[in-house]
């Protein structure tokens, strides 16, 4: 067997019945006002407050993460110990991807899971995000600027600290940004925070709104957003969960928000649909992903995926199209059922050089993009041969009567993978070329990252390694390791065939860090390995950056308050207020904003009395 290969397993032997769903599709409009502006270039003091909860609770044994569980057990019990027949192989390869540019990217904030996106614009201006923070560079200038947190960024929002699950997208149309991260974690709490550049510089003013995250006024919350955008419109898809339960056991239905772009840029009241109740046969949907652009913007119609992501084994695919149009009639949007030629599987969690291994979640698609009536897309899987966590790759032809279409499994002897995305990097209109995007790891090999490319036939090329991981990751103290939620990838629109990468990998201090990657399957100018320096310019706060960390425990939910206090007890500055979860909690901030000298972190409860009985002393 080569060490690297494309597997094509069997064909679960089901028979494509044509069906639409049979619920009524609702839809509801909201004018929402803007709430504010904000400016990267004017921030002079960023906290950063992080408060991470290390002792994440297990599944509470809810009905959908019975399903998963049973699916990975009836998974494990399956494939873990049969030599399965091996399907005829790819009889040609194309050639790895051409790395350019690349570089760290944003700073590891103890946030988990490391959640990557990126989008750059015609002018190389990129701007990447992660939980929970956003980082811009000049490409033209050589320049990294500090990475800026989430909650100071929608400072003007007014929103408590608790943004999470950031997304980015460029338009090249308007030659603008649009970035967008969750906010609160109950229905009373729950909002979505909505950024659109006013210009085509990421460090100048953004238009800001507030989503309501409880839309319905019922006792949901929103949850893993996925966004894309027409030439008309964005398209934001959340899901919505009960509270108090994890997204497993939670999980009550998938929404679509419809916005109107051009009124957002200019800072206008955004004009905007919600549309509810996707199903099949009476299931609800989860997990619709928005399919993005190849070559350029599409309009005339919107599509979405989706699959049954804690399957043990299955080939349903479902195809959702609605008119690219606001407040489109609903009759219109179809809901369809394709079936794949190969069938995907619930992913195992992938090894690593640590006791701890890597969540993979489960088989939901991660990433899509439409090109010349195709629908590319990718997900996680499971390599039943290897039984290791995988990639899966489906090609769907629009223009096709056939309701199956052909899907792959790429897997490696030697790693596994996890969180892929993909990106168009064909040249021309016939041209279907991808990259993908992917994170490794192996019992023997620090988690690390790299890109595959493919064109949508069948075959693919190596491995090829973008950055190595430095050692094993280990962020939580209890349970398995998050590995991520998604990674980031976007075609360079002004570029033929070039795609841009944010992805993970352990760093020395095991923690999930980025890096961001120029790919493309033709020669860059200049020498490729040498095109890895971007000047870390410190524009602010000033001085340099340093962060504090701090560990405690509480014995239950606590809403704490923490503060800076000078040697003789006196008031200095409050950083925030926050609820900790039980068990053991670190909170880190960004000390540049301090004066030169001694200072003490104090953390005080809601009755006003100090957590710690020593207070961590800080020098500056």
């Amino acid at each position: 067997m080569n060490q690297f290969m494309k597997a094509l397993f069997p064909v679960i032997g089901l028979v494509f019945i044509s069906m639409l769903s049979t619920a009524q599709i609702s839809k509801k409009s909201f004018l929402m006002q803007p709430a504010g502006v904000s400016t990267p270039a004017n921030v002079s003091a960023d906290w950063n407050p992080v408060l991470l909860n290390l002792e994440m609770p297990e599944p509470d044994g809810g009905a959908d993460e019975l399903i998963k569980e049973r699916a990975r057990e009836l998974a494990d019990s399956l494939y873990g110990s049969v030599t399965h027949e091996k399907k005829s192989q790819s009889n040609r390869s194309i050639s790895k991807p051409i790395m350019g540019n690349n570089f760290y990217g944003n700073p590891y904030n103890y946030s988990v899971p490391n959640d990557n996106d990126v989008a750059v614009s015609n002018d190389n201006k990129v701007v990447s995000v992660i939980n929970s923070s956003l980082r811009i560079y000049d490409l033209n200038l050589d320049t990294a600027y500090p990475a800026i947190s989430l909650f100071t960024f929608f400072g003007a929002l007014g929103l408590p600290n608790e943004h999470f699950d950031p997304k980015v997208i460029y338009d090249p149309q308007a030659d603008r940004f649009i970035l967008m991260c969750l906010n609160g974690f109950t229905d009373s709490t729950s909002n979505i925070a909505i950024a659109f550049s006013q210009t085509p510089d990421p460090r100048q003013n953004w238009s800001l709104y507030t989503i309501t995250g409880n839309p319905y006024n019922d006792t949901l919350w929103t949850d893993y957003p996925m966004i894309s955008i027409t030439e008309q419109h964005a398209y934001i898809t959340v899901n919505l969960l009960k509270n108090d339960e994890s997204w497993q056991t939670g999980f009550v239905r998938t929404i679509v928000w419809q916005l109107d772009k051009s009124d957002a840029y200019s800072g206008a009241p955004l004009n905007s649909t919600l549309y509810g109740n996707f199903d099949f046969n009476n299931r609800n949907i989860r997990n619709m992903c928005p399919v993005r652009n190849g070559n350029e913007l599409f309009s005339g119609t919107m599509y979405f995926l989706s699959n049954r992501n804690f399957a043990v084994s299955s080939d349903s695919i479902f195809l959702i199209s609605m008119p690219d149009v606001l407040n489109a009639d609903t009759s219109m949007i179809d809901v369809s059922l394709l079936r794949a030629s190969t069938a995907y599987h619930v992913p195992p969690d992938a090894k690593q050089t640590a006791p701890r291994i890597l969540q993979t979640n489960d088989a939901r698609i991660l990433g899509a993009f439409k090109h010349n009536n195709r629908i590319q897309f990718v997900s996680n899987t499971r390599d039943t041969v290897l039984n290791k966590a995988a990639c899966y790759h489906g090609v769907i032809d629009l223009m096709s009567a056939n309701p199956e279409f052909p899907a792959y499994i790429i897997t490696n002897d030697t790693v596994e993978y996890g969180y892929p995305n993909i990106a168009y990097a064909g040249t021309n209109n016939d041209d279907h070329t991808a990259i993908i995007g992917i994170n490794y790891t192996a019992a023997d090999i620090f988690p690390a990252c790299g890109a595959i490319s493919t064109d949508a036939i069948g075959n693919y090329s190596d491995l090829l390694t973008i950055r190595k991981g430095d050692n094993y990751i280990s962020v939580l103290s209890g349970g398995n390791q998050r590995w991520g939620d998604y990674s980031g990838a976007q075609r360079k629109y002004n570029q033929n065939g070039v795609v841009w990468l944010a992805l993970t990998y352990g760093s020395q201090s095991k923690k999930p860090n980025t890096w961001i990657a120029e790919l493309s399957l033709q020669p860059f100018s200049g020498v490729a390995d040498e095109r890895h320096t971007i000047n870390e310019q410190v524009v602010y706060p000033s001085p340099a950056q340093q962060t504090i960390f701090c560990s405690f425990r509480v014995q239950q939910e606590a809403s704490l308050n923490f503060r800076i206090v000078d040697l003789n007890g006196r008031f200095v500055q409050d950083i925030f207020n926050e609820r900790a979860l039980p068990g053991l909690n670190t909170f880190s901030f960004n000390t540049a904003s301090l004066q030169n000298g001694n200072s003490i972190l104090v953390i005080m409860n809601a009755y006003g009395s100090p957590l710690i009985a020593t207070p961590s002393t800080i020098q500056k």
